[in-house]
């Protein structure tokens, strides 16, 4: 049976090309513990922009996905140095950035639409 993830690719866009969708084999390695600590900034990022998400949800859950497909790669890339902690240091690294990364983009679109 074909993953899920992969069928949500259009054709002929490779995995990494995609900024909004996060790596299945990636996430199949991350402990359970991780997955529980990004579930929970997850739910913490999304309660801070609650407002936000009930006017504008379409716009809204596209950019979370973006900003988590981003801070799982910022994360992954500074667990595999060397001198690191593993899953401590992505969890670490996930939690610093998701909030920052979210606002960001709020801020962006807010500036965006004050433009118009």
């Amino acid at each position: 049976m074909p993953n899920r993830a992969k069928r949500a690719v259009p054709a002929g866009v490779h995995m990494q090309e995609r900024e909004d969708i996060l790596n299945p084999s990636a996430i199949e390695h991350l402990s359970a513990g991780a997955v529980s600590a990004m579930s929970a900034v997850g739910a913490a990022v999304i309660k801070m922009h609650k407002q936000t998400a009930d006017r504008k949800a379409e716009w809204f859950w596209h950019m979370f996905a973006k900003c988590e497909a981003k801070a799982v790669r910022l994360a992954e890339q500074a667990a595999e140095a060397p001198d690191t902690c593993g899953d401590a240091t992505f969890i670490e690294v996930y939690a610093k950035n998701l909030p920052k990364l979210m606002a960001d983009a709020l801020r962006k679109h807010e500036q965006a639409l004050a433009k118009r």
